[in-house]
């Protein structure tokens, strides 16, 4: 028999490293022309998280239900700082493993090896939402299997951990709405296992968005997570997923958001993962720092600017967007002051003055907030430009952003929004609604601005993720930050510039050592 040299091809330049994913129902499959879609036959998610960062293993089967052998794509996220470590499929039963090598060189071998009628794949980016993975052929009438595994950093916030599982579509790539019409749920078996170890006492675990899922507390250190239409049961020596055989076709449209919380008044802590192949003089290491709760509280009022993105792919987000920005005025003082901003092809400055956060004024422009809805483009620039020139220099105040952050009306280039924050002494929190959402043009907003990003889902606690921001400007932060190691060679620290800390936040350093 000879023998066939399966490859799967992965071009140099991606790097592997990937800033925000949007994909349906956490990776689908469908045909490049024409046919019949893909059905997912069975999804298994495994998740391990241990002090800083979390392992994710997906498994999936796929069938073809066509009569011909074709070419199709499978589109896959990765969250925000994930690193894919493994990435395999399996045609006539074989596995095809990744290969790193070159970008141009990665395409002609891949149509070259498909051109020969050879089992091949090859991985792309696309923009900062997915990747996206061509495979050939997926053959008449069987399944394909694909593994991956990817990687993504944890942090802790006020003593609260958060992991997501992403599923739902993000609503800001018309292009891939229109190709991915796969139904997305799974036909047979779905199962979601978490094993959460943590160095320090964790007091509560939930899943605010499905109630249904099995938690289990092995110790204080160890909790464990099952959700899905499998039941999970223990055995003498392993845990293995019962199909539950009454159970329908398990739908993939809802992200799964676990939160953690550690046991309160835990001091201030470091620490420190270290990996050095045996033989090398260099190694790597993940340093992170959790500091104590010192940091003296802020008594006057303060000013929040919310500025909102009603444009029309915050659709499927919208209502999320405001029962949290309800709730979350409903959180302030009475001495706060807060104005509305929103935004689509144009601004509507719902506010046109200050208001105080008295319970009355809060009920009345929630009510008012309540009657709008999304529509149009996203002209972020302009809201964003409205809103700074509403501040008031004597105050302490804070900038509010909600949006997917997919600016595509007016200014929409990178180096003028850093500008335009450049040049005023404000905070800018961001909450990075969607799995589909422009992070890394949110992130960089935050960081200029010394401010702070964090992604929210639909299925997520969206109120205490807001609460989290007040928290911010509640007490006192440590700004310009400079982290210096002794007693042992370091180079290539991240990040390079640190910025602020705020209260709650932990920092997170990588970086290269040299000696024991």
């Amino acid at each position: 028999m000879k023998t066939t040299l399966k490859k799967w091809i992965t071009p140099l330049s991606l790097a592997l490293l990937v800033t925000a994913g949007t994909a349906n129902a956490a990776g689908l499959m469908n045909p490049v022309s024409g046919g019949n879609a893909l059905n997912i036959q069975s999804q298994h998610v495994n998740v391990i998280v241990q002090d800083g960062f979390a392992i994710t293993e997906v498994e999936q089967v796929f069938s073809n239900p066509n009569t011909t052998d074709l070419e199709a794509i499978y589109s896959f996220p990765v969250p925000d700082k994930g690193a894919v470590s493994e990435f395999t499929v399996w045609i006539d039963g074989q596995p095809v493993i990744g290969e790193v090598i070159e970008a141009k060189k990665a395409r002609k071998l891949y149509e070259e090896e498909k051109a020969a009628g050879r089992e091949t794949g090859i991985t792309e980016k696309k923009k900062h939402h997915r990747f996206e993975v061509r495979v050939a052929p997926v053959r008449a009438g069987q399944d394909a299997k694909i593994r991956l595994v990817y990687l993504q950093p944890t942090t802790i916030d006020t003593g609260i951990g958060r992991y997501v599982y992403p599923l739902e579509e993000g609503g800001t790539d018309q292009e891939a709405l229109n190709f991915w019409t796969t139904d997305s749920k799974v036909q047979q078996d779905f199962s979601f296992n978490m094993d959460i170890r943590s160095s320090y006492p964790i007091a509560k675990l939930r899943l605010p968005q499905h109630p249904g899922a099995q938690i289990t507390q092995h110790s204080s250190e160890q909790w464990e997570v099952h959700y899905g239409n499998t039941t999970a049961t223990a055995g003498n020596e392993a845990e293995v997923s019962v199909k539950n055989t009454t159970a329908t076709a398990f739908r993939l449209d809802q992200d799964i958001v676990a939160y953690w919380k550690l046991q309160p008044n835990l001091p201030g802590s470091v620490d420190l993962v270290t990996y050095r192949e045996p033989g090398k003089k260099r190694g790597t290491f993940m340093m992170t720092l959790t500091p104590g709760d010192d940091l003296a509280q802020i008594t006057q009022g303060r000013d929040w600017v919310f500025v909102l993105d009603m444009s029309g792919s915050m659709t499927g987000k919208y209502q999320t967007l405001l029962d949290g920005v309800q709730r979350a005025l409903e959180k302030l003082n009475a001495e706060d002051r807060f104005q509305l901003v929103l935004f689509d092809n144009h601004v509507e400055e719902l506010t046109s003055t200050w208001i105080n956060a008295t319970p009355e004024n809060v009920n009345q422009w929630s009510q008012k907030l309540a009657q709008t809805s999304p529509r149009g483009g996203t002209n972020l620039y302009a809201g964003l430009k409205s809103a700074l020139r509403k501040l008031d220099a004597d105050r302490t105040s804070a900038l509010v952003l909600v949006t997917d952050g997919e600016a595509n009306v007016g200014i929409t280039e990178k180096k003028q929004f850093l500008t335009l924050l450049e040049k005023r002494d404000v905070r800018l929190f961001t909450a990075v609604m969607g799995n589909g959402a422009n992070r890394p043009l949110l992130d960089a907003m935050a960081k200029t601005s010394n401010g702070f990003a964090t992604s929210v889902s639909n299925s997520d606690d969206i109120t205490g993720k807001l609460l989290e921001f007040t928290s911010k400007v509640s007490h006192q932060a440590l700004h310009d930050l400079d982290l210096k190691i002794s007693g042992i060679k370091v180079k290539d620290l991240s990040p390079a510039r640190i910025g602020s800390l705020y209260r709650g936040e932990q920092l997170t350093v990588f970086g290269h050592y040299w000696g024991e």
